[in-house]
């Protein structure tokens, strides 16, 4: 079966590392991925070294754009043209303008298209429109089809976490430049104001009053297209203001910037802390993070609630330094909760985020929106 993986990757994120993990996942002998995105792609390489082919088309932005109907078609008229020359069964759209602009190629092409929602900036007007093309649409979590009640979805389709790279916790510290007897808590994610690392710098002020010895790892990078105001931006504005905030609180904690191998954060760290003072549509650093046995503190709203479960972390409530901060220092003073909650959090993670899982996940779904002669030589 051949499979269109369409994606525009503004930058290197959680659809961009669920795309390459589904690559490499995928049973070759039942289907043959090829991944379109924008030729401007700063992960074009990333995907060309993925070894499934890769396609270039114009992918434009589309919010507030002069004659976005016009792009919004002529995208599409192009993406149908690619499948058509890719002789594609299906394409999987992975992020809400590959969404649209698979939508229209689908209804040029004939091609059929599923969508994976895995966040919650699909306006539900367009949601309502362009979600009756899809012949499938699945949900990255229970949280995501909630939201959207007027779509139809087939299904969930979480992401999988590879399993733990061979490295100890001395090395990876190592590696970092890390100091060997401090207590390690770190978070992971883009700078954007809704991730909530100022949270998490209040939280570790305060504990850092108790347990001197505490060190907070604020991992992530700040990119050009989060420079704006409110909730969703972010970028070098949110990163200065994170620094001055550390400094006034006293805070001790690490900006490492991006980090390609975070296999390295999750070895080195003994907790990890996960702050969105909105609610999260799934938690890819969660289920990473639990591959690894290491205990997860979250933020109780959105989808995180699925994944940590009763025994394999704890939650607070979300944008609550206090409670974040006395939840942290539980975990480090109680050695035998924090093995427990950790191994708990391995067997879940195994049991139900694996990439294996993931990928038999997707292939079903694909095999259900093939056209009906790939779903009945399937069957044959």
């Amino acid at each position: 079966m051949n499979v269109l993986l369409v994606d525009h990757a503004p930058f290197f994120g959680g659809a961009e590392a669920f795309l390459l993990d589904l690559v490499s996942a995928l049973n070759r002998d039942e289907f043959a991925p090829s991944i379109i995105t924008d030729p401007r792609s700063p992960v074009l390489e990333r995907f060309r070294a993925s070894g499934a082919p890769v396609l270039t088309t114009p992918l434009p932005q589309l919010n507030r754009r002069p004659m976005v109907g016009w792009r919004l078609f002529y995208a599409g008229a192009r993406l149908a043209q690619l499948a058509r020359g890719a002789h594609a069964d299906m394409m999987h759209s992975f992020t809400v303008r590959t969404h649209l602009i698979g939508a229209v190629a689908a209804k040029i092409s004939g091609v059929p298209l599923l969508w994976r929602v895995c966040d919650d900036t699909l306006p539900r007007g367009a949601a309502g429109v362009f979600g009756r093309v899809p012949r499938v649409i699945v949900a990255v979590s229970q949280y995501i089809a909630a939201y959207y009640p007027n779509l139809r979805f087939a299904g969930f389709a979480p992401d999988g976490a590879r399993a733990p790279r061979a490295i100890s916790r001395t090395d990876a510290r190592v590696q970092l430049d890390l100091p060997a007897d401090a207590w390690i808590v770190a978070h992971l994610g883009r700078l954007v104001r809704w991730k909530g690392q100022d949270v998490f710098i209040r939280a570790l002020a305060r504990v850092a009053q108790t347990i001197p010895r505490v060190r907070g790892l604020i991992v992530g990078a700040a990119h050009a297209e989060d420079e704006k105001p409110g909730l969703l931006g972010g970028g070098q504005a949110y990163a200065r203001a994170l620094r001055t905030l550390a400094d006034e609180l006293r805070a001790p904690v690490t900006f490492t910037g991006f980090v390609r191998e975070p296999s390295l954060v999750y070895a080195a760290a003994d907790v990890i802390a996960h702050t969105s003072i909105a609610p999260e549509p799934f938690g890819r650093t969660v289920i990473e993070a639990m591959m690894h046995a290491k205990p997860v503190v979250a933020a109780n709203a959105g989808a995180l609630p699925e994944i940590v479960t009763a025994g394999t972390g704890l939650l607070t409530p979300p944008n609550d330094a206090d409670a974040l901060a006395d939840a942290l220092t539980r975990l480090l003073t109680d050695d035998t909760l924090r093995a427990h909650l950790g191994a708990a959090a391995r067997q879940r993670a195994e049991s139900e985020y694996s990439l294996d899982r993931m990928a038999r996940r997707m292939e079903h779904l694909y095999r259900l929106t093939a056209p009906a002669q790939i779903q009945n030589a399937h069957r044959d």
